[in-house]
């Protein structure tokens, strides 16, 4: 048996390669919308991909199980409770599906998502009665379980959802052999849960023994947990898993991506694209395209902050440092199914640019002391805010901020602080774009403000919560 896991940073998201060197056949399991690389790896072998699994439908990345059907000519599975308008084999519980000296073994796993499955593996070589592996989805993390509400857009409650999980955890994937591996479809960073390890796979003893969710043995207690302090939803979830049920079209039929002048630029913004400058805060801050959204591309989480920030289906326009910045750009954004770039400028050429303040820690400690600072507006996480933050500052998270712009006036002075200086410059360039004519980016954010410490050290000007700061 051939398995391989195929992991893609900027989604933290995994998929999986199973062959069988006796029959040449070959499975894959959850594949991005991208499939070459699989489609590479398979003739590097000497297999043929002629089966395509999705542990479920996917709210956070578009899947390329079509293409692979229809380059490949692999047969579809998903879970039995799944509808889809194309055609596939629906899987219920202990169906089998073996080729060669592989065994792959369907579990209904729902509580993610009502059609959510796993998959045992079995190398009958090794054993036909203990598994090798179970791939999980997103029912089970590494030391977290899959989030219950990213369906209550069709009509499934979180707790409905909920407690479907903890039978999925306890009644099926709890009752596998302690070794057996376990490989899920995301690692850290992803929004499908809340504590995921980066860990590349675990086993269900490891789980048993370390997994938070997993240690709640009260249903009811576990479905409270599971529906309280959910991290926020980009709202292009919704729309990926309708493209996972229709079936996205290949990446190879989207329109080829060209340069355009600064007049065409100019064109498009004015009858609505957004336009992204991918390049990092200081280039950004040093001159920019006027209007124009700072979300950097040297982040694993360029596209999910797009994904939250800008409309699904809306045209968009990219100012890069190069041409190959702007492909790179353009397939991140295809994975989350923003296929409506338009095109690319390469900054250096743009004769007409606006500037926004870059504002030092250092200048941002005088200014607290002295009473001058502007407004510090904090854009972090909840969780972050509490554990310690400036005394003064305002908190609105990024992912809230564009509905929450009334909170704030457009003549104020604004500081704008994350923690480390892309966030902040996300956010600063939003309400730069919105009419907001003095706002700076906090370079370095909280983590270079807290190293930066101007004498006479004032307690006061820090508020932390908790014990372990």
């Amino acid at each position: 048996m051939i398995f391989k896991q195929f992991y893609l940073s900027c989604l933290a998201h995994a998929s999986y390669f199973i062959g069988d060197e006796a029959t040449g056949t070959a499975a894959v399991v959850d594949p991005q919308r991208d499939i070459d690389q699989y489609i590479a790896f398979a003739s590097e072998h000497a297999l043929k991909i002629k089966h395509v699994f999705l542990t479920h439908l996917h709210a956070d990345f578009v899947a390329g199980h079509l293409e692979l059907r229809d380059r490949a000519g692999a047969t579809i599975y998903l879970g039995g409770a799944a509808k889809a308008a194309y055609a596939f084999t629906p899987l219920r519980d202990g169906d089998i599906l073996e080729f060669g000296r592989v065994r792959l073994k369907a579990l209904e796993t729902p509580g993610h998502t009502p059609e959510s499955i796993s998959i045992v593996v079995y190398d009958l070589n090794t054993s036909d009665t203990l598994p090798h592996a179970v791939l999980t989805g997103d029912t089970l993390f590494i030391g977290d379980v899959g989030r219950p509400d990213l369906r209550a857009a069709l009509g499934w409650s979180a707790t409905e959802l909920g407690g479907m999980l903890f039978d999925s955890l306890h009644i099926k994937l709890m009752a596998l052999p302690d070794q057996s591996l376990v490989y899920p479809a995301h690692g850290a960073g992803s929004l499908c849960g809340r504590k995921i390890s980066g860990a590349p796979f675990t086993t269900i003893g490891q789980e048993k023994l370390m997994n938070w969710a997993v240690q709640i043995k009260n249903r009811d207690e576990f479905v409270r947990k599971m529906v309280e302090n959910l991290p926020d939803r980009p709202q292009y979830f919704a729309h990926d898993v309708e493209m996972n049920l229709a079936g996205a079209q290949p990446l190879s039929s989207l329109p080829a991506l060209r340069a355009l002048s600064e007049a065409e630029l100019s064109g498009i913004a004015a009858r609505g694209a957004v336009v992204i400058d991918t390049r990092s805060a200081p280039f950004f801050g040093a001159g920019h395209f006027p209007g124009s959204f700072n979300i950097g591309l040297s982040s694993n989480l360029f596209a999910t902050w797009v994904g939250f920030l800008v409309p699904f289906g809306k045209e968009i326009a990219l100012v890069v440092g190069s041409a190959e910045n702007a492909k790179k750009a353009r397939l991140e954004l295809a994975r989350i199914g923003y296929d409506n770039v338009l095109g690319y400028i390469e900054a250096d050429t743009l004769a007409r640019t606006r500037q926004l303040s870059q504002l030092g820690v250092e200048e941002l400690h005088f200014g607290l002391r002295r009473g001058e600072a502007p407004q510090v507006l904090d854009v972090r996480t909840a969780g972050e805010f509490e554990a310690g933050h400036i005394e003064s500052a305002v908190h609105i998270p990024l992912p809230s901020l564009p509905r929450r712009t009334g909170n704030l006036g457009k003549d104020s002075r604004l500081a704008i602080i994350c923690g480390s200086g892309y966030r902040s410059s996300i956010a600063a360039s939003l309400l730069q774009a919105q009419g907001f004519s003095r706002v700076q980016n906090v370079m370095g954010g909280m983590g270079a403000y807290l190293e930066t410490s101007i004498p006479p050290w004032q307690p006061s000007d820090l508020v932390f919560i908790g014990e372990n700061i």
